[in-house]
Order: structure tokens, then C-alpha cells, then sequence
């Protein structure tokens, strides 16, 4: 299976930044397991975008199968991730 290369937006990025080193690793290992689509993915109704869940934290993207990138859109606690901005 062919894997996607993952692009980080810049809230993705600062929020793995800011993160404690515990929860970075996670979340790094959840990113290197969605290159080959791997975890709790589920596609958003009516929507472009994928979620994927980890513990109590989300990370949404979209996916182009084409040119097999992964764009990470936002990440953050269940609670943050506001899913009405990813609908059309």
C-alpha cells in the first residue's frame, strides 16, 4: 500500500508545538499511522474532510488521492474542534 505525505497547515503546527512532549508523541505517532490511513478515521457528512480520533483529541483533514497528500486542517482537544466550519 502506498503511503500519503502529510502536510501540516499552521494551526496543526503550533498546536504539536505547544504540546507536552507526552502528548507530541502520540500525536506524531497518529500522523505517521495516517500516512497509511490508519486509526479511527471517519469521512465528515457533507463535507471534503476526515476526522481522526485519538484519545480525546481530533485531527481534521482532507486527503487528495491523486497526488496522495494529506492536508491537516486543525488539531486540537475533542471539546475545541468546531465541525460546522468543515461542512458545506
Amino acid at each position: 500500500m502506498m503511503q500519503y505525505d502529510i502536510k501540516l497547515k499552521k494551526q496543526p503546527q503550533k498546536y504539536l508545538l505547544k504540546a507536552d512532549s507526552n502528548i507530541q508523541r502520540k500525536l506524531l505517532k497518529a500522523l505517521d499511522g495516517l500516512k497509511h490511513l490508519k486509526g479511527d478515521i471517519v469521512k465528515l457528512r457533507n463535507s471534503k474532510y476526515y476526522r481522526l480520533k485519538l484519545l480525546h483529541y481530533r485531527i481534521v483533514f482532507e486527503r487528495d488521492d491523486i497526488i496522495r497528500i494529506i492536508s491537516v486542517e486543525e488539531m486540537d482537544t475533542r471539546t475545541n474542534i468546531n465541525y460546522r466550519r468543515y461542512s458545506r
